[in-house]
């Protein structure tokens, strides 16, 4: 019995959704206003709203696109061990130090704490 960390199917499926990120990606960097409904949100009428929104989305679509690309590399030329680092007796889990203190700012930006 093989295991499931050297299944094709995790591989292909890491792909698949590589090739997802690559979509919305590009969909953020030539339609931020259209990407903006794929999450439910509606196109601010202010015009700094507007201009800001054509700012800030495609950089989100840059980071989608790498993550994209980076996916696809990986389950293509590499091995299952590039898509997953393994956690033991590495920092990999430092990054979870870092979620309560983002959660925390963005409860406080959305005014939560008032």
């Amino acid at each position: 019995m093989s295991l499931l960390s050297e299944s094709t199917h995790l591989i292909n499926a890491a792909a698949v959704l590589g090739h997802l990120f690559l979509l919305g990606g590009s969909v953020a960097i030539i339609s931020p206003r259209s990407a903006l409904g794929a999450f439910g949100l509606t196109v601010p009428t202010a015009p700094e709203s507007q201009r800001l929104v054509d700012l800030l989305i495609p950089l989100y679509g840059f980071r989608e696109i790498s993550l994209g690309i980076s996916m696809v590399a990986a389950s293509r030329y590499g091995s299952p061990k590039t898509l997953a680092q393994k956690q033991s007796r590495k920092m990999g889990w430092i990054f979870l130090g870092i979620t309560p203190v983002t959660t925390a700012l963005a409860a406080g930006l959305l005014g939560y704490f008032d």
